[in-house]
């Protein structure tokens, strides 16, 4: 029904004749009726009414017997789209994210409307929702964010160009090179290194000669990733600068890219004064088959140095000397040992691994430190991390995305020890890896896994842990109470708001037992989302009732999940 579109007189006059004619003509009364109500909900969820219209729905329903889901589909298209003509850009926000979240075509036109916001949030958004698309709605939202007043705007737009090689993707990056401040141009050798066309290639070179040592060295990095072997010569060059961080990349470049023609200016550099040249330049001659220097760099280990220690990753023939490590007195030692071990998928790991993923014991997060030339990585705990880091959030995600990888490597290498570290943190209430660890239970699936999730269902004073494991029990189908235990939670939690705007603290621990306005919004998505998936008549009705009598502006995003329902 194209009369949901936009809010114009004209429609409305179409909706009063149409409301007329059903209600005139003297055959089939009771599918007229039903055609009557249908209009009425409608033209309600399109005047605003949405409460009156989902009362009339039930009615509807009632007497139909059943949902019926394309009339609820349209009731969930009607309000995405009121919601993304208002003016307060939080209900706008609210409908981009229903919008995104129905992953349905009938809801690009709120995405593409999106693009032409005051607010850079919102167009950025959209721009990642359309990009999703792959068709040339895609390419003409793409045009469309390239006239963006904001940089970041138009920086996201080329780097999606880029991804997917588009014609004219080189030329409007170079074009926006030009016009952003200085200390932005190591963006930009990625971005051409992906294309590989002969434009992209030139630029690249040059980009490889520039002035800026931090510029060369991302160039260097980018012809790395992108295993650009056709500018290999460039990158021996840059193996003899003078620049020992630029040293320290070409010797990493080259050993990724497998140059054996440069293998005695490696030799070379394994020998520098500089440790980060010298460990690059060994690992360098190790991937070109010269095992023999991983003594070396084990050797390098040993004294201490965290950038050897984090390369004895994929060095198996490391496993014994980590795993002395593990003891050694410097706690940056052991976790870069522990993280290594479990790199190179040796159990020794497990000796230490737990304390990396249970916070409570020394309050531990963890950040990245790159070394000089940004070849490798190595990672840093911070004691005290509620304090120390109490306002820095990127470490606090960091940090995260780290215990994240640690579980998931751990889930890949051995089920048993995955277990007891799951336990332990559903034990222990680590709610920032709950949601996680919950999932990779979930792709378990094994009668251990379920068993672990049924025996904290019902944990008392953990909801986070008590409700996703109703959620994942719920989820894989399993007998039992966990859809209306997971109902009868949501039902409680109608007046949460979704998505959240208020600052908070995300290292501090939850001591009173209740979940966090950002756990909550987080958990009653994924409660929502698996409803709409399941089509649960049930949840479906928690959905309507949600989007009827809970927090007013959640409404614009329940509606993108009831849309998704009805698909």
């Amino acid at each position: 029904m194209t009369f949901l579109t936009k809010n114009t007189l004209s429609n409305n006059i179409f909706l009063f004749f149409f409301l007329v004619i059903i209600s005139i003509s003297p055959s089939h009364a009771f599918a007229q009726d039903l055609t009557s109500q249908k209009g009425k909900i409608l033209f309600l969820i399109q005047q605003g009414s949405h409460s009156k219209a989902i009362d009339l729905y039930k009615e509807f329903m009632t007497t139909q017997g059943s949902h019926d889901f394309e009339l609820l589909h349209q009731l969930g298209l009607g309000i995405v789209q009121y919601g993304s003509q208002q003016r307060d850009p939080e209900i706008q926000l609210f409908s981009l994210f229903g919008a995104s979240i129905s992953a349905h075509d009938d809801t690009y036109h709120v995405l593409e409307d999106s693009l032409s916001s005051p607010y850079p949030q919102i167009q950025l958004i959209a721009l990642h929702a359309l990009c999703r698309f792959q068709n040339n709605r895609s390419d003409r939202a793409i045009s469309q964010a390239l006239s963006s007043n904001h940089a970041i705007i138009r920086l996201e737009a080329v780097h999606q160009m880029c991804k997917q090689k588009h014609p004219q993707a080189v030329a409007q990056t170079e074009s926006l090179m030009y016009k952003v401040p200085k200390e932005m141009l190591p963006i930009f050798p990625q971005l051409f290194a992906m294309v590989a066309s002969e434009q992209g290639t030139r630029l690249l070179r040059k980009l490889l000669n520039d002035p800026s040592d931090k510029v060369r060295i991302a160039a260097i990095l980018a012809v790395a990733k992108y295993n650009r072997d056709d500018l290999l010569p460039q990158i021996r060059q840059s193996a003899i600068h003078l620049n020992y961080s630029q040293q320290e990349a070409a010797a990493y470049a080259l050993g990724e890219l497998k140059d054996e023609q440069s293998t005695t200016q490696l030799n070379r550099l394994a020998n520098s004064q500089f440790p980060n040249v010298k460990v690059a330049a060994q690992l360098a001659l190790y991937r070109l088959g010269q095992k023999e220097i991983a003594s070396k760099i084990m050797q390098e280990a040993k004294e201490g140095n965290l950038f050897a220690i984090a390369t004895l990753g994929e060095i198996h023939e490391s496993a014994e000397t980590l795993t002395e490590l593990l003891s050694n007195s410097n706690l940056q030692v052991r976790v870069n040992a522990t993280l290594a071990l479990l790199e190179i998928r040796n159990k020794n790991c497990f000796l230490t691994l737990k304390d990396l993923i249970i916070r409570h014991k020394h309050d531990l997060a963890f950040t990245e430190t790159a070394s000089p030339g940004n070849a490798m990585k190595t990672w840093k705990a911070v004691s005290s991390a509620s304090q120390v880091l109490k306002d820095d959030v990127s470490a606090f995600v960091s940090s995260v995305e780290l215990r994240e990888t640690i579980l998931s490597q751990a889930f890949d290498f051995s089920e048993p020890e995955f277990l007891k570290l799951a336990e332990a943190i559903l034990s222990t209430q680590q709610n920032d890896l709950i949601s996680s660890t919950i999932l990779l239970l979930q792709d378990d699936g094994s009668k251990e896994a379920v068993a672990l999730l049924n025996k904290y269902h019902q944990k008392i004073g953990a909801p986070i842990v008590r409700n996703y494991c109703n959620l994942a029990l719920y989820r894989m189908k399993e007998p039992g109470p966990y859809g209306d235990n997971l109902r009868q939670w949501v039902k409680s939690q109608n007046k949460e708001t979704l998505i959240q705007f208020e600052a908070f603290n995300p290292w501090e621990f939850n001591s009173k037992h209740e979940l966090t306005p950002v756990e909550t919004s987080r958990l009653l998505i994924e409660a929502f989302e698996a409803f709409a998936v399941n089509q649960d008549d049930d949840g479906i009705n928690s959905l309507l009732e949600a989007i009827q009598s809970g927090n007013e502006k959640n409404k614009y995003a329940l509606a993108g999940l009831l849309i998704r329902a009805t698909q």
